[in-house]
């Protein structure tokens, strides 16, 4: 249990680093952070246009790849991606999603949630595009 707790107090912290990070990058940031407990959503940063570019010229991705474990994270990539999937699995890292995303002018959101509402996943990855 004290592992658990440990992994997610740094994932926290990781999280609050980039947001301050990539905020800090423009005064005009529209990083969105978003917490509801009661709904199952611990953490979640959705990061806009501008931000999915900053966010892709940073190192903060592959930490955020270390953070979604393989099997245990919900990829909601958008309908016109280009990276490989099938019908139940993408195929690709955080990095991966966040530069088509940066590339194609989408949206990045990451997020800690409880696995009961996330179909049974603790870390969803969300990819918008135009």
């Amino acid at each position: 249990m004290r592992i658990r707790t440990a992994a997610a107090a740094l994932g926290i912290t990781l999280a609050g680093a980039a947001f301050a990070t990539i905020a800090g990058a423009g005064s005009a940031s529209a990083i969105t952070p978003l917490s509801d407990p009661g709904h199952g959503i611990y953490l979640v940063v959705l990061f806009d246009q501008g931000d999915t570019v900053a966010l892709n010229n940073s190192p903060i991705p592959g930490v955020l790849d270390q953070l979604a474990p393989d099997g245990r994270t919900t990829m909601l990539i958008d309908p016109a991606s280009r990276l490989p999937r099938d019908d139940n699995n993408v195929y690709a890292t955080v990095p991966d999603v966040v530069s088509e995303a940066a590339r194609q002018h989408g949206e990045f959101g990451f997020g800690w949630y409880d696995p009961n509402v996330n179909w049974g996943n603790p870390v969803r990855v969300i990819q918008v595009l135009p």
